[in-house]
């Protein structure tokens, strides 16, 4: 950053509530062991949903990573260079990589994601609409929870692969809402969710409305903090450019900032010393 630089820093005020922020530090995350040992060797179908908010689409950055502390063995769904992915690999060898075919997520936007697992194969859903697929890799597309038997940790917000107990993939913004069912969800169920009307049946629902507490099933597979993890409660694509942009700190020489008539916009333009 150089004097006189100028950063225009704007976006809506209108958030989601008690979003858990994840900083994207080494080995940040929400961990989840007890929900992902239940899952191995039981689910042949599954749904994840979540509310994500990115603050950038050149990073690798996991929603949700099941894995093996000691085996190369895990189920991983992603955002990838604006891309969303799932991966699993079982006993070390890759099952399947699917990854939409398009740049589909956007910085600073909060979208709806969607894994659904229909015991044949993943599909990848973003806003409730299944999005074109690329399998990069497809030697059993059938595998979920109830092949990978190895399985026995997780976290929301970064991944655990490659059996070396170390987490990857840590997630850099904002995750609201994940959920999961042992079924894999119809589109109108999707549509449900998305308008906050929660389908049936779930597993899990971390809201990150009491802490990392799982909603859906109280005082199972609740969730603990590890690292640099902030709730929020409303976590916007304002705060999301904020928190962001610029990534260094800045001598401030001039300020000037503004909200919206309607009090839902907000802009600071600064001027580094």
């Amino acid at each position: 950053m150089a004097t006189t630089d100028i950063y225009h820093i704007v976006g809506g005020l209108n958030g989601r509530y008690a979003t858990a922020f994840i900083g994207g530090a080494v080995d940040d995350g929400i961990q989840v062991d007890a929900f992902a040992l239940a899952r191995a060797n039981a689910d042949t179908q599954g749904t994840f949903t979540a509310w994500i908010n990115v603050p950038d689409i050149t990073g690798s950055y996991a929603i949700m990573g099941c894995g093996d502390a000691s085996a190369d063995e895990f189920i991983t769904f992603s955002v990838v260079a604006g891309k969303l992915e799932i991966n699993c690999t079982d006993a070390t060898a890759k099952a399947y990589e699917v990854t939409s075919t398009n740049v589909i997520i956007n910085p600073h936007t909060w979208q709806h994601v969607a894994i659904i697992h229909n015991g044949v194969r993943p599909i990848l859903y973003v806003n409730g609409v299944a999005v074109d697929m690329t399998d990069t890799v497809d030697t059993d597309l059938t595998k979920w929870f109830k092949d990978c038997a190895l399985i026995d940790g997780g976290h929301i917000g970064a991944a655990e692969e490659g059996g070396a107990a170390a987490l990857t993939l840590e997630y850099k913004g904002g995750i609201s809402n994940v959920k999961y069912w042992a079924s894999a969800l119809t589109e109108a169920n999707l549509s449900e969710d998305i308008l906050g009307n929660i389908p049936t049946g779930a597993l899990a629902n971390w809201d990150m409305v009491n802490g990392y507490l799982n909603a859906a099933n109280p005082g199972t597979y609740d969730g603990t903090a590890v690292g640099d993890i902030i709730l929020t409660s409303n976590y916007s694509e304002f705060t999301s450019r904020f928190r962001n942009e610029p990534a260094t700190a800045v001598v401030v020489a001039d300020l000037v900032t503004t909200f919206s008539n309607d009090g839902t916009g907000h802009a600071i333009i600064v001027k580094a010393a």
